[in-house]
């Protein structure tokens, strides 16, 4: 890796630490403040909430460290639980509504990826296609909360004691993500564009590959998100994913992903969904108004953001103007 970027990189690791830190601190404080929190059906819940917020913000965050950023996520997510209520009318049952409906996140993905290396900003590429996606899949919602596949359903939504399944698969997802990012060639380049896209261009690195393939996986891992909601909702929703997109930033940002990408580590997605998900269970033991949620991610946000333009990774440029000269990064020639 260049100079430069180990140095973030070693700052991404320290904050890593410290957001697990604040992670462990909070459950500890939760467990003991909240009795309710500590049984094993509040912690069933707990993961299951988590699962879906961990899929899709891993995504956002491949998209982010590119140098990008994807609103379409929440739409994408909604999309996905209305393809599988199709079931019936799909050739092959649940199980190809299924393939049918990740093949969808993808291809949107894929194609937020086209429109921004057209030169499309990516805020208003990505913005334009949620519409586009969210009233598709408006259309196609032949009811309000349609049913979906209840076998099929039922089988993703098992759980080994507490743990769901969705949520052992977010967390390979994860660390697959991460891998991907961190030790493949395609996902350095990833990096290495998000951080500077006209150096990495320069360099002659395959940048318009790694975008194709980072808002293709912010696609995927939407939709596997929106399967993640219907295990929990058994039910089609064009609208359930209207608050994937803050709830995605908002891990993103607190994760120490900068905004501006390049910088930061897609496994510190997961102390920052733990973050967002307990403060989100607590609300619901306590019978709190669940609107203070909405109100705790703006707040996690606008600190989040303090935080950066203090440590000096703020956003300091729009969105693909350049930055300082990057050096070639280790096994990218």
């Amino acid at each position: 890796m260049p100079e430069l970027l180990s140095t973030t990189a070693s700052r991404s690791v320290r904050r890593a630490g410290l957001l697990w830190l604040l992670a462990v601190g909070l459950v500890v404080v939760a467990a003991v403040a909240v009795p309710a929190f500590r049984t094993p059906v509040s912690v069933g819940s707990l993961l299951a909430s988590m699962a879906p917020v961990l899929l899709i913000a891993t995504g956002q965050a491949v998209a982010v460290l590119s140098g990008g950023i994807d609103l379409s996520v929440g739409a994408v997510a909604g999309l996905t639980t209305v393809v599988l209520s199709l079931y019936l009318a799909v050739p092959g049952g649940a199980p190809v509504a299924l393939a049918l409906a990740l093949v969808v996140g993808l291809v949107v993905g894929l194609l937020n990826g086209a429109g921004v290396l057209a030169g499309v900003n990516p805020l208003l590429m990505t913005f334009a296609a949620a519409g586009i996606v969210q009233g598709a899949a408006l259309l196609l919602q032949s009811t309000p909360d349609a049913a979906t596949p209840f076998e099929l359903v039922r089988v993703l939504g098992t759980s080994v004691g507490p743990v769901p399944l969705l949520a052992v698969v977010a967390l390979v997802a994860l660390v697959a993500a991460w891998w991907w990012t961190s030790q493949s060639r395609l996902g350095r380049v990833v990096q290495a564009a998000g951080y500077d896209q006209r150096t990495a261009v320069r360099l002659g690195l395959p940048v318009r590959r790694a975008t194709l393939a980072a808002f293709a996986l912010s696609g995927l891992f939407a939709a596997l998100g929106g399967v993640a909601i219907v295990t929990r909702t058994f039910t089609a929703d064009a609208l359930v994913g209207s608050s994937a997109v803050i709830d995605s930033i908002a891990t993103v940002l607190v994760a120490g992903i900068a905004i501006t990408g390049g910088v930061g580590s897609v496994l510190s997605v997961l102390p920052a969904a733990v973050v967002v998900a307990v403060v989100g269970q607590v609300i619901t033991l306590t019978g709190t108004d669940p609107y203070y949620q909405t109100i705790f991610k703006g707040v996690l946000l606008l600190l989040a953001m303090g935080v950066y333009q203090l440590a000096g990774d703020g956003l300091r440029v729009p969105w693909r103007l350049g930055r300082p000269a990057l050096v070639r990064p280790a096994g990218l020639a």
